[in-house]
């Protein structure tokens, strides 16, 4: 692992008392934003207020996705459909995600293939009275060629993404 995302890990690590959740200890690609939100929201809550409406630039890419990636064996996801607010039990899937972890400040989601594996940890750290700030951290593990040309396009698009889906916390405040 390269200087920057161990210099990243560390920085995490000290704001969110080394409780930060990674795919692999060797990472290939490490990411993170946040944003501040009301303290009355869960970390499975604003999961599924980010990715309960998207816009339609970000369904085409989905669509992409699933397409090129059906003809070197990545299986489909689909993006994002509507989440109930029923809160899912650690082992259910959401999305296209494995629930490992989930507790209120905490929603620790995975999904492993042969290509690459994923690990989507949102952490809630209080910020003040009324808001709390939100990680959104995302880190892969590839294991081939085929994961390392995948990610070559997602780790451009993917802070892009995530940083667009927050906007939705914000509109539902």
């Amino acid at each position: 692992m390269d200087a920057k995302k161990t210099n990243i890990i560390n920085k995490l690590n000290r704001l969110l008392n080394r409780q930060v959740a990674l795919i692999a200890e060797d990472i290939d690609y490490l990411s993170y934003q946040t944003a501040s939100i009301s303290s009355d929201i869960s970390a499975y809550d604003a999961y599924r207020m980010m990715t309960q409406s998207q816009p339609k630039w970000l369904k085409i890419l989905f669509k992409m996705r699933d397409f090129l990636g059906r003809m070197v064996g990545i299986r489909t996801i689909k993006g994002f459909e509507q989440l109930s607010k029923n809160i899912p039990n650690v082992g259910d899937k959401v999305h296209f995600f494995n629930v490992i972890e989930l507790e209120k400040d905490k929603l620790t989601l995975i999904i492993r293939d042969h290509h690459l594996d994923v690990c989507l940890h949102l952490r809630l750290i209080d910020d003040n009275d009324k808001q709390n700030k939100l990680y959104v951290i995302t880190s892969v593990k590839n294991h081939n060629f085929i994961g390392k040309v995948y990610m070559a396009p997602v780790s451009v698009l993917h802070p892009f993404i995530v940083n667009r889906l927050l906007i939705n916390l914000k509109a539902k405040k």
